[in-house]
C-alpha cells in the first residue's frame, strides 16, 4: 500500500473509531471529579509554552496566533455549556454528560485541522524540516487548542461552584 494513502486513512480509521465509542459512551453520565478540571489546561498550556519557546513566533504570527486564542475561547465556553453537569442531591456527587452537539464541535474541528493541513501541505520536507507557513500553521492551532480547552474548563469549573455552593461556602467563611 502506498505510504502517502496510509498516512492519510491511518488516522481517519482511528478517529472514527474513537468518535464512535465517545458517541456510544454519550448516552450516560460519568462522574466528574471537580478537583481533576485544572489538569488539561496546564498540561496544554505547558505544551504551547514549550512549543512556542523553541520556535517563536513572529509579531504577526503571535497577532494571528492572540486571535485564534480568542476564537477558541469562544466556542470552548460554548462547548463547555453543551456539556450537563448535575448533582445528585442524594449523594451530593456530580456527574456529566457530553452532548452529540459537543461532539460534532470536535469532529469538525479535526475536519477543519486536515482541510488546513492539506491546503498548507504541513507534511515535512525531504530535509525533514517544516515551512515557515506549515510552522505558523500549527502554531495558530496549538493556541486555538488551548483557548478551546481553558475556556470548556473555565466555563465547567463555575458551574460546578454554582452547583456545590464553593463560592456561598468560602464567602461565609471569610
Amino acid at each position: 500500500m502506498d505510504p502517502k494513502l496510509l498516512q492519510t486513512i491511518l488516522p481517519l480509521v482511528v478517529i472514527v473509531i474513537v468518535m464512535a465509542l465517545r458517541f456510544r459512551s454519550l448516552k450516560k453520565a460519568q462522574p466528574l471529579r471537580p478537583g481533576t478540571l485544572w489538569i488539561a489546561p496546564v498540561l496544554i498550556i505547558a505544551v504551547a509554552m514549550a512549543v512556542l519557546y523553541a520556535t517563536p513566533l513572529s509579531a504577526m504570527g503571535l497577532s494571528i496566533g492572540a486571535v485564534a486564542m480568542v476564537i477558541g475561547a469562544a466556542i470552548g465556553w460554548q462547548r463547555g455549556k453543551m456539556i450537563r453537569i448535575e448533582r445528585d442531591p442524594a449523594t451530593g456527587k456530580l456527574t456529566q454528560q457530553a452532548s452529540p452537539a459537543a461532539m460534532i464541535l470536535l469532529v469538525g474541528i479535526i475536519g477543519l485541522r486536515y482541510v488546513l493541513r492539506s491546503y498548507f501541505d504541513l507534511t515535512p520536507g525531504a530535509d525533514g524540516k517544516m515551512s515557515g507557513q506549515a510552522l505558523l500553521v500549527t502554531d495558530v492551532l496549538l493556541l486555538f487548542a488551548v483557548g478551546l480547552i481553558v475556556a470548556t474548563r473555565a466555563e465547567m469549573i463555575i458551574r460546578v461552584r454554582r452547583l456545590t455552593g464553593s463560592d456561598t461556602q468560602q464567602g461565609a467563611a471569610q
